[in-house]
């Protein structure tokens, strides 16, 4: 089971640097913090689940679920914005960890857009200049105008791991706004594997 702990950034980044550490120098004793939903600032996330452990944070105005919601995306973490506008539209972003076929997300990008093409036609596709500041990334949007837009990203975190991110940004009959271009960014810079 997927489990969710909320923090103070601050917190957050120094919890993170002490997983870093103690994975680095092998140590497999952990620390299971329960933090309450008492400040609206909370937006550091550790997410762990059979095999894995990753942090994400969570966009200004967006809230996130890792549990029954999340397993009905097929995903380990989904984040729905409050905007109205944004629901509206039935936006949400969804991370996803998938074993590597190999090292090269751009070739797994490739693949996928030559298998869309051949089985949706219609469906056009383009760059989006977002990415990961340290994995290396691929990033497109598919889309047919009028229908559906859905971002995505695959982000490999590096050959010292069997995981590799997928992060996705659905949004029915229009494109992203630039606030939601912007949340999509930040989920997907924030994440860091730390385990998988």
């Amino acid at each position: 089971m997927k489990k969710q702990i909320r923090l103070p950034l601050a917190l957050f980044m120094l919890i993170t640097s002490v997983i870093t550490s103690s994975l680095a120098v092998g140590q497999t004793k952990s620390t299971k913090t329960s933090v309450g939903k008492a400040s609206q600032e909370m937006h550091g996330l550790i997410i762990d689940g059979e095999g894995f452990v990753f942090t994400a944070s969570e966009p200004e105005g967006w809230d996130t679920d890792t549990g029954r919601v999340a397993r009905e995306y097929n995903a380990n973490a989904v984040f729905f914005p409050r905007a109205k506008a944004s629901r509206l539209y039935k936006v949400n972003i969804r991370v996803r960890l998938n074993e590597k076929t190999d090292n090269d997300p751009h070739a797994d990008m490739m693949a996928d857009v030559d298998q869309y093409k051949r089985q949706y036609p219609s469906t056009q596709f383009a760059d989006v200049n977002v990415g990961h500041p340290e994995y290396k990334s691929s990033v497109k949007v598919f889309f047919t105008p009028g229908e559906f837009y859905e971002y995505v990203a695959y982000v490999n975190p590096g050959p010292g791991h069997h995981l590799m991110f997928s992060v996705a940004m659905s949004i029915e009959k229009r494109a992203a706004t630039k606030d939601e271009i912007s949340a999509y960014e930040h989920v997907l810079r924030s994440l860091r594997l730390l385990l998988g």
